[in-house]
């Protein structure tokens, strides 16, 4: 085997990982939540997760969070960057945007990056590992 240029982790540890994590987000009484804000920090949405947040893939360790169709947006801007909080807003992960059709690990994948107040956004993927 060749040196890995990055850090591998086993399906396993992922696996245990992925899913203390998503314990994390689903620990409260309410749902997760996905935060989009513009690169001054300005909240632009916040769409909630289904609860529970998300599934973790049992042979991969992929976790997948489950996000509604659409939300509006409450305030105009260009997304930069999402934040996974539990249902107090406590930030546990932060993830850059990216505009697709195609779900890309590490990435809030959005139908748009171009947020319009009172127009819908879509999560298209939000995926880690």
């Amino acid at each position: 085997m060749p040196a890995p240029s990055s850090a591998t982790y086993s399906a396993a540890a992922k696996i245990a990982a992925h899913t203390a994590f998503l314990a994390l987000i689903d620990a409260g009484s309410g749902a997760g939540k996905i935060r989009i804000r513009d690169s001054s920090d300005t909240l632009l949405v916040s769409i909630p997760l289904d609860d529970p947040g998300g599934t973790v893939n049992g042979t991969t360790g992929q976790l997948t969070f489950d996000v509604p169709a659409a939300v509006n947006v409450t305030t105009s801007g260009t997304a930069a960057y999402g934040e996974i909080t539990d249902d107090a807003n406590t930030v546990h992960l932060s993830l850059p945007c990216q505009q697709g059709t195609a779900a890309a690990s590490g990435y809030l994948v959005l139908n748009s990056l171009t947020l319009v107040s009172g127009s819908p956004v879509q999560v298209l993927s939000a995926t880690i590992g």
